[in-house]
């Protein structure tokens, strides 16, 4: 739906990717995209079902009757993005740093791998609806700087190798729902106070 045609708690959801619907009187949200099917002049369009938007309670996520656990890394990448990324974007005017080439980046950083199964651990996965092509020499050079420069970033930010190392530890272990389309998490109070002496978020 259009978001001028959307009530008031609906349109915070109606996001690049996601769809609002009016299904049965109620508000749903759903997950879009489109993909090239050969043989077809135009692209497919591809949807799944997110969930029910209350008015009161917000987002009702879709019972997963699947065992398959849906939970994936969502703090340590949401934390580089929120207090890095600027920087780093900054640091790459030379060259250019598309968002793609950003989160193979992180990815990088915190698994040491750029393979489809290191992907899909994080909540970053979710912007790709098929594994990356990164076999040129250039891509790969880029990646693996910017995955030095987070390096740096947080060497900078947090000099204490100790407190840097249980920081990291923490948030890689913040994970949400990768069905959610706007997550949240809250630190503990541990790491929070810790953020706070070296003047993080």
């Amino acid at each position: 739906m259009k978001l001028d045609l959307l009530p008031d708690f609906a349109k915070p959801f109606k996001t690049k990717g996601f769809d609002v619907r009016l299904v049965r009187g109620s508000y749903q949200l759903f997950k879009v995209s489109s993909k090239r099917v050969e043989g077809k002049k135009y692209p497919v369009l591809e949807q799944s079902y997110i969930g029910t938007i209350d008015p009161d309670k917000g987002l009702l996520p879709k019972k997963v009757s699947s065992l398959t656990p849906t939970l994936v890394e969502y703090g340590l990448s949401h934390f580089i993005l929120c207090n890095f990324k600027r920087k780093i974007q900054r640091s790459m005017f030379n060259h250019s740093c598309p968002e793609q080439s950003f989160i193979l980046g992180v990815i990088l950083f915190m698994y040491g791998h750029i393979q489809d199964r290191f992907i899909r651990l994080s909540y970053l996965s979710k912007d790709f609806t098929k594994t990356p092509d990164v076999t040129g020499l250039a891509a790969l050079k880029r990646i693996k700087k910017i995955s030095l420069l987070i390096k740096s970033c947080f060497e900078e930010a947090i000099p204490d190798n100790a407190d840097r190392d249980y920081i990291l530890v923490l948030l890689r272990d913040l994970k949400v729902d990768i069905n959610t389309p706007k997550p949240c998490v809250s630190y503990s109070k541990e790491l929070s106070e810790l953020l706070v002496k070296y003047k993080l978020k």
